[in-house]
């Protein structure tokens, strides 16, 4: 059965407008925000019909399935709103807050709260993963000829970041040799497409964040012998092309270059945030603050770019956000990190493995790109968790094995 059938008027807008938003997230930034809003609009309209007619029980059922997810978000929003009173400019911190650190996460309180279904669930990451492919597709048609692949929001970290999220689920599909030969082709191809555009996007960070990533995608999801050895030739295969390419291995050598204008940038940028972080301990410089302070007070004689972020989650969150934000970042995140590779050990979920690789591969590229920052690939994120979220609990709650083929066989196969 369709995943929409039934669903009255303004479900149907709401899903249409959702749907749209995730096939475009990737390719058109403000066509995506347009979809976004549109169908914001027709779920506020949905919760105030629900709540007028008591309809409250099924949100109180997802509020304590997610009850801890939920009460750290609570938290860590709370902390992000200290910053923002206490930057100096109210009003300016009070936008930025809704905006950056609440509305960016709607996708994920979308697909919790008004699509909880294993069909909306498995229907929205098909969307998402083809946009992502779309856009790896796209930008080797439109920007094939440039030095690193941009994707069609132009930008190369913007691309990376979706693919870093992408990948380590790809990865795990591909594992499945159980799917029927179309489904495994079309894995195939999904994944050579994406990770073709991972080496021809050229972020290192992203390079080093899969490398760590894939491997241990691989054990959580399937310890037998025959996956550990597709790994090995897997990455025997990955070094070869990098062997036979001059340019892939220029950039790869380049990581440890102490002499490379963008690392030593790096460094002077992260010797800058501990300074801010040093000065205001507690709340930081102010949630806002962080571009104006960078380059007026703390920015190093010897550094040449003009940033408005330090290319570092965590040194962001300090020099921003004070030592409080970073405890509710790190709460947030760690609690995503770490309860889901609990459950991908002891549980034997498939779920929480792809939870566990995206959010991994996200937070050790964001050791060297505040990617957290960025509102299209954080967006991309919490819509991405937000799936694999419902179809955990689909498959916690032995309803019914996912329409994703990957995961059609049952836990003992895994």
């Amino acid at each position: 059965m369709k995943p929409w059938f039934g669903l009255g008027k303004l479900e149907l807008a709401a899903f249409v407008f959702f749907s749209l938003f995730l096939l475009l997230q990737c390719l058109s930034i403000a066509a995506a925000n347009v979809a976004l809003g549109f169908s914001v609009f027709f779920i506020l309209c949905l919760l105030i019909s629900a709540f007028k007619n008591s309809k409250k029980k099924g949100f109180l059922e997802i509020c304590q399935q997610n009850r801890f997810l939920c009460l750290l978000f609570v938290l860590f929003w709370g902390t992000i709103l200290c910053s923002a009173i206490f930057s100096g400019d109210l009003l300016k911190g009070s936008k930025i807050f809704i905006g950056q650190f609440v509305y960016r996460t709607v996708p994920l309180f979308i697909i919790l709260f008004i699509f909880p279904k294993k069909g909306f669930a498995s229907f929205f990451l098909f969307l998402s993963l083809l946009s992502c492919i779309l856009d790896v597709i796209g930008g080797i048609i439109i920007h094939g000829d440039g030095p690193r692949l941009r994707g069609l929001y132009g930008h190369p970290m913007t691309l990376a970041g979706f693919l870093i999220t992408s990948l380590p689920i790809l990865f795990c599909f591909l594992l499945n040799w159980k799917q029927n030969r179309k489904a495994l082709f079309l894995t195939i191809a999904s994944f050579l497409i994406g990770f073709t555009g991972l080496l021809l996007n050229g972020t290192r960070g992203a390079w080093l964040a899969l490398a760590v990533t894939l491997p241990l995608v691989t054990i959580l999801y399937d310890r037998s012998i025959k996956k550990i050895l597709f790994l090995v030739v897997f990455a025997i295969g990955t070094s070869l092309v990098f062997f036979n390419s001059p340019q892939l291995q220029n950039r790869a050598e380049s990581i440890t270059s102490t002499t490379l204008q963008s690392n030593t940038e790096r460094l002077l940028m992260w010797e800058s945030a501990c300074e801010m972080f040093k000065d205001h301990p507690v709340f930081g410089v102010g949630i806002g603050q962080y571009s104006s302070k960078y380059l007026t007070e703390y920015k190093s004689p010897e550094a040449r770019e003009e940033q408005n972020h330090c290319h570092n989650n965590f040194l962001q969150m300090l020099a921003e956000n004070g030592v409080v934000g970073f405890i509710g970042f790190c709460l947030l995140f760690g609690y995503i990190l770490l309860s889901s590779l609990k459950k991908a050990l002891f549980n034997s979920s498939p779920y929480h493995v792809l939870i566990f690789g995206s959010t991994l591969a996200l937070l050790l590229q964001g050791f060297t790109e505040y990617n957290f920052g960025n509102s299209a690939v954080i967006k991309y994120y919490w819509a991405i968790l937000g799936c694999l979220l419902v179809l955990a609990h689909q498959s916690e709650n032995k309803t019914s094995g996912s329409s994703f083929p990957p995961f059609q066989c049952n836990k003992t196969e895994i």
